[in-house]
């Protein structure tokens, strides 16, 4: 399937190569067997986005009343791969033996090992309506029902609503460019930090910029650092879901949590907390 992963300069998906002597020791690792499909495709390209956006459903979804979202595959690795896992199960309190190969948080695709060591049937989560049901009997029937679902043209504009976002004015005397953000950030002072969202998110572009930047930051931060960038965090998120949403940036933004999360800081995760409500 040559023409299956897209050729995206951003890609947050895409992972570092993988050998078929690292791919059998994952194997013995997880004490599974991989669909031979999906280890072909892990080896031509480490996971990624794909060139197909849906897989058909008959039942209905939070997402659609006849599709789910399938925009990507999750290669093979611990930070959005397939041996990450075990954190997200714990994370969403999804079932143990699942391999999740896409999804956000809230929907979720798994191979599914739970009666099986070999040839595992694709299963959906969809924890905002309770559903786990099978929607393949095989990685294979899989990858040949993913079409390219045709959504309204609104749906595809990705500068959706952004002027119609408060957001500081590029002129105003208060506003920082991007180097003042690099500045703060590398200073880590945490009465700083707040003056990040003096930047201003003219695109989707900058928003992609100041995101991504946010979850680099956002790894080894403790105490008050790890807060102010929650917060700073929890501000972008709540102004631009829906641009997050539409343009491959949740599990970027998921990503970043994750690693806040770490810091143990109780206000902290209540900001984290409220946080998967916009995603």
């Amino acid at each position: 399937m040559s023409e299956f992963w897209e050729n995206s300069e951003y890609d947050p998906f895409r992972l570092k190569d993988i050998s078929e002597d690292e791919i059998k020791n994952v194997e013995l690792e997880l004490n599974l067997t991989l669909p031979e499909q999906y280890k072909k495709l892990i080896i031509q390209q480490n996971g990624g986005l794909i060139n197909f956006n849906a897989f058909p459903t008959d039942q209905e979804t939070s997402w659609a009343d006849d599709h789910i979202e399938v925009d990507h595959i999750r290669g093979i690795g611990k930070d959005l791969g397939i041996l990450e896992s075990e954190y997200l199960i714990k994370e969403w309190g999804l079932p143990q033996r699942l391999l999740l190969i896409q999804g956000d948080g809230h929907n979720w695709v798994a191979l599914d090992y739970r009666l099986t060591n070999e040839n595992p049937p694709v299963h959906y989560f969809d924890l905002e309506l309770n559903n786990d049901f099978k929607i393949a009997d095989s990685f294979d029937e899989f990858l040949s029902k993913l079409y390219t679902h045709e959504y309204e043209e609104v749906q595809e504009d990705e500068n959706l609503d952004f002027d119609e976002i408060p957001s500081i004015d590029p002129n105003d005397p208060e506003a920082i460019q991007k180097e003042e953000v690099e500045k703060i950030l590398a200073n880590k002072n945490p009465m700083e930090i707040h003056r990040i969202s003096l930047f201003p998110i003219q695109s989707v572009e900058d928003l992609k910029w100041l995101v991504n930047i946010i979850k680099d930051n956002s790894i080894g931060a403790q105490g008050d650092m790890a807060f102010e960038l929650a917060d700073v965090l929890m501000s972008i998120v709540s102004s631009y879901s829906h641009q997050i949403k539409s343009n491959n940036l949740r599990t970027v933004v998921q990503e970043a949590a994750k690693e806040l999360g770490k810091s143990k800081n109780e206000d902290t995760e209540i900001i984290l907390d409220q946080l998967k409500d916009f995603l």
